[in-house]
């Protein structure tokens, strides 16, 4: 990776904080423990992104054409036994780049995810899973700096890690994801680190704090060697039993050679 050291060091700080802080946290459990045999979990997500600038090969923002995003992605979790729980994902968008005036569209149905979350066990409080994870890619997008195209597959080990525990008197929970992914096609491998951290300071409502971090381990056919940052927050407020409604947003807040995107996200949760 070619980024300066002073904007490594800051963006690894920042990792690190919300970490360490993360650690501290974690009864409001979040999606790395096993779901109970026979119970699941379906989240409906519609998000809108959109970006006018990305960042250079140094980090730096430049314009570029404008380019918004809406993508419908359903998610599912279903408790199998006590340590298999199966996941999967599918995702439906359409998207619009403008190029001075002219328009460039496209839609459809983008990729199909399935995989395992199995649980390894607890130690000192926190709990170890391995997920396995599969996606075919049915189209690509123009916000993918890597050009995945239709018949593009990926193959994902990761590991989670969650805690669950009282945060000043307060019900909080912590998951950490640290990932590799294959990616065929000449594409370059990525590795990826997500934290999460949730908090109920009310009955019915949650509290959601993200950060969501990618980076290729080597360099596109166009000679990228991408990496992002993004923080997400959100509330998730119960409506009714077995139902919950969320809203929230995502920010990129460092980044190289992609794009800087701004999401507000709406989701309709559904537990059973």
């Amino acid at each position: 990776m070619r980024l300066g050291q002073p904007p490594v060091h800051r963006n690894l700080s920042v990792v690190a904080l919300v970490v360490a802080f993360s650690l501290a946290a974690g009864n409001a459990q979040g999606g790395g423990w096993p779901l109970a045999p026979g119970t699941g979990e379906l989240i409906v997500p519609v998000t809108h992104m959109r970006a006018g600038e990305r960042y250079d090969g140094s980090g730096k923002k430049q314009w570029k054409p404008r380019y918004t995003k809406i993508e419908v992605t359903p998610y599912a979790e279903y408790g199998l036994t006590s340590r298999l729980t199966l996941t999967g994902e599918t995702a439906w968008m359409t998207d619009k780049t403008d190029f001075f005036g002219m328009n460039f569209r496209d839609r459809g149905l983008t990729r199909i995810k399935a995989g395992a979350r199995i649980a390894l066990g607890t130690w000192v409080g926190t709990h170890f899973s391995v997920q396995p994870i599969a996606t075919l890619h049915l189209m690509g997008a123009a916000n993918d700096p890597a050009a995945t195209a239709k018949g593009d597959i990926d193959a994902e080990m990761v590991l989670v890690v969650a805690r669950n525990e009282k945060l000043f008197g307060i019900d909080a929970f912590s998951v950490q994801e640290i990932a590799w992914r294959y990616r065929d096609s000449g594409r370059p491998d990525e590795v990826r680190a997500d934290i999460a951290f949730g908090a109920k300071p009310w009955p019915g409502i949650m509290l959601l704090a993200k950060s969501l971090n990618t980076a290729a381990l080597s360099s596109t056919a166009a000679g990228d060697s991408y990496q992002s940052g993004k923080l997400a927050l959100s509330l998730v407020h119960d409506v009714a039993p077995g139902w919950a409604l969320e809203a929230g947003m995502e920010h990129s807040v460092f980044g190289r050679d992609t794009i800087v995107e701004r999401t507000l996200r709406f989701a309709v949760w559904r537990r059973f």
